[in-house]
């Protein structure tokens, strides 16, 4: 536990640690979302020797009132339960309520990825995955195995070429390899790239590399990804441009937390 928490946890003590018998309290929505993150509190250990619920399941839609946890334990340790309840859910619903509207706008043959969690700091990864499974998305730009080669990375490997022959010793399925140009692009397919992501933000790059790996015979063999800043209205843009897939960055990953409360009854 780190100084901080330590401190709360005292505190609380020392607040309602006197305070007799058990209390009971719910956690429910003060706003209208998507629930995720539920799986995970079973295995926070500060809600071990709290006696608690789950009254829905990931995945089940919220309104202001709706109840989602029932909780019961001391003072002190429903007081310490808002430190481990509201954040991780809040957090989890916040991006599942935000990707789900993403999903719902999705143009059937488009494959939506949120791979930006690599940016987030490790302890919020798991709640940001569950938030993305919520709503049908890939946490990664493909299903199943894949090499992803990003610029820095080609840059390191020596260029498109050479990185792509390293992503390919590896043997662990398809290199993915982030392309900012036409020609970039066709000498990537050369090579045996199996995606190609135009990492650019610009629909009318996208658009240029499909016209020319189809003109070039490599467009049946090659996935195509988009990204960078991608927003909800130029999904049908995208994949019109020749998308297979599109990697949604901080229009997901920043997402406002699901407003929740507790509320001792």
């Amino acid at each position: 536990m780190s100084t901080n928490q330590h401190s709360s946890h005292s505190l609380s003590q020392a607040l309602f640690g006197s305070t007799p018998g058990l209390k009971e309290c719910f956690l429910e929505a003060a706003e209208s979302g998507l629930i995720a993150g539920l799986e995970l509190l079973g295995q926070n250990s500060h809600l071990t020797s709290l006696k608690w619920q789950a009254l829905l399941e990931d995945g089940m839609s919220v309104t202001e009132g709706t109840r989602i946890i029932h909780a019961e334990g001391s003072a002190a340790e429903l007081d310490s339960a808002e430190d481990y309840l509201l954040g991780p859910l809040g957090f989890a619903s916040g991006i599942a309520t935000r990707a789900v509207l993403f999903k719902s706008a999705c143009p059937p043959g488009l494959s939506l990825a949120c791979g930006g969690w690599k940016k987030l700091p490790a302890a919020m990864k798991p709640l940001l995955r569950e938030g993305l499974k919520v709503a049908g998305i890939l946490p990664r730009l493909v299903d199943g195995e894949f090499v992803y080669i990003g610029k820095n990375g080609v840059k390191l490997l020596g260029g498109v070429a050479p990185a792509i022959e390293q992503g390919q010793s590896m043997d662990h399925g398809p290199v993915s390899i982030q392309v900012s140009s036409v020609e970039e692009s066709l000498f990537a397919a050369e090579a045996g790239a199996g995606i190609i992501m135009v990492d650019t933000a610009k629909i009318e790059d996208l658009r240029a590399v499909n016209n020319a790996l189809v003109a070039n015979n490599f467009r049946h063999s090659t996935v195509l990804a988009f990204g960078g800043g991608v927003q909800l209205d130029q999904l049908d843009d995208i994949h019109s441009a020749g998308a297979d897939t599109v990697d949604i960055g901080r229009a997901i990953l920043d997402a406002p937390l699901l407003d929740l409360r507790i509320r001792v009854v």
